[in-house]
């Protein structure tokens, strides 16, 4: 697949604010504390206990908060070892353009899910759990938006699959600074996170609103509902 092909400039929003290049030290980097998201790992099955408000609000103050924290620091770096090494290491700066359309997509869809889709899941589970069966098309309206999401998601891999393929599975050069060994470590941490951000929404969040709106049929019989497709009377 031609990754490039990705990047078209009509699909990005206007964030460039989070990812001005600034001045960035050591302690900058080595002061962010990950402790908090990686260490949900390994329980990563409880999540499926909690409501759907519950893990909204977690998706959007661990994940999404820790992904707009690091895309800066990640892309700061990045312009400071592409400045200091793409004499030698030509691949930076392919690394850094796809990079910042990577950083654009994904704190859009973030932004999306926060300001759109999250509030109507919210809205959504309220009426199901007051036993308000949802209409057909706000049915349909739910399975097409998580659709879309799910392919937003598939899309960032392939963005994380590239940034392997350019950065040879992130080995680091014998040239290396340390801005350079804390990029690819930063860059990592990132891949590893968006791994649990999106199980969570595709595997838990979306399949509780799923249960919980089939589980509201049980009793009007074989409704259409958010698993079900929609078939056009004959």
């Amino acid at each position: 697949m031609n990754t490039l092909s990705l990047i078209k400039p009509g699909n990005v929003f206007d964030n460039e604010m989070y990812l001005t290049t600034s001045a960035l030290s050591k302690s900058d980097i080595e002061g962010h504390d990950e402790k908090n998201t990686f260490g949900e790992r390994d329980s990563m099955t409880s999540f499926d206990k909690y409501p759907a408000n519950f893990l909204i609000d977690h998706i959007i103050k661990t994940h999404h908060a820790f992904a707009r924290k690091n895309t800066v620091i990640i892309y700061n770096l990045l312009q400071k070892v592409a400045y200091r090494h793409s004499d030698q290491h030509s691949e930076l700066k392919k690394f850094s353009e796809v990079a910042f359309f990577f950083f654009q997509d994904l704190l859009n869809q973030m932004l999306k899910e926060e300001e759109d889709f999250f509030p109507y899941i919210r809205q959504t589970v309220k009426h199901l759990e007051h036993s308000e069966k949802p209409s057909r098309s706000t049915s349909n309206y739910f399975e097409e938006r998580m659709k879309l999401q799910q392919m937003e998601h598939s899309k960032s891999f392939t963005y994380l699959n590239v940034f392997r393929e350019i950065t040879n599975d992130y080995q680091i050069p014998p040239d290396a600074c340390w801005y350079y060994m804390s990029l690819f470590e930063k860059m990592q941490q990132l891949e590893q996170d968006l791994k649990v951000h999106f199980h969570l929404e595709d595997s838990v969040l979306f399949d509780k609103v799923i249960d919980a709106d089939n589980e509201s049929r049980l009793e009007a019989g074989p409704k259409a509902g958010f698993a079900e497709a929609t078939v056009s009377p004959l």
